[in-house]
């Protein structure tokens, strides 16, 4: 399995899954069970973040692997298994200046684990918005967020397909720029939210297409990483306040 992927897959490559409530995810698509969670995800403190936890992978490959297993059925790689360098220095930068983000209305866009998601709310955001197009990153997104005793509204549409909620004051955008069609037309409706008057912060790890211009770089952290994910046992990542 492990030669099956080779970066991690564009949040907009797979086809939008229809989000049921939670009674019924069960019946649209398989989660891993609590034990198969407790033995490949257990929970564990957010490295460098030590009041946060998540769900985490030692490794995602095995994970992937027992999940398919258990449900003898293929699963999209469980990539809201592990919190990425871009996510760690989201939510670092969002544990150390809450002031951004106390009040606000937040989206968490393309949010994986959930874990910026999480820590806006620890830091006293009155709501944020948790998206992904992938079910059971935003199931396990609600279970990380209940592990911090805060909550997350659920956001399941590809954001692409329809303007920027006025409403969000702040849009986190971690890791995302892996294709340049996609990326072009994020960084369009990112535009879009900025006019809305939205604060954006978009961590980029070194991907193909992350933004160049119209940024300003807010820090800049080499992180070591999994090879058989990233090709790369190390990777640096930037925080950037976009201006356009």
């Amino acid at each position: 399995m492990r030669a099956e992927i080779t970066a991690r897959s564009c949040y907009f490559a797979r086809d939008a899954i229809t989000l049921k409530p939670d009674a019924e995810l069960q019946s649209t698509f398989s989660l891993p069970s609590e034990s198969l969670l407790a033995r490949f995800a257990p929970i564990a403190p957010v490295p460098g973040l030590p009041h946060l936890r998540a769900h985490q992978a030692r490794d995602v490959f095995e994970l992937w692997q027992a999940w398919e297993d258990e449900t003898g059925e293929k699963q999209d790689v469980p990539f809201w298994a592990t919190v990425w360098p871009a996510a760690l220095m989201t939510a670092k930068f969002i544990s150390g200046n809450p002031g951004l983000f106390a009040g606000k209305n937040v989206l968490d866009f393309g949010c994986g684990s959930g874990i910026a998601g999480v820590a806006a709310m620890k830091a006293g955001a009155a709501r944020v918005t948790a998206n992904d197009i992938d079910p059971a990153a935003l199931a396990l997104s609600g279970r990380n967020a209940l592990l911090n005793g805060v909550s997350l509204s659920i956001e399941e549409r590809n954001l692409l397909d329809t303007p920027p909620d006025p409403d969000w004051n702040v849009v986190l955008v971690a890791d995302m720029f892996y294709e340049k069609s996609v990326s072009e037309a994020m960084l369009a409706w990112l535009g879009r939210a900025r006019s809305n008057g939205a604060a954006v912060f978009i961590a980029d790890a070194s991907r193909p297409f992350g933004p160049r211009t119209g940024v300003k770089v807010l820090l800049e952290e080499t992180y070591p990483t999994d090879i058989d994910l990233e090709g790369a046992s190390r990777r640096t990542v930037r925080l950037l306040a976009y201006l356009p």
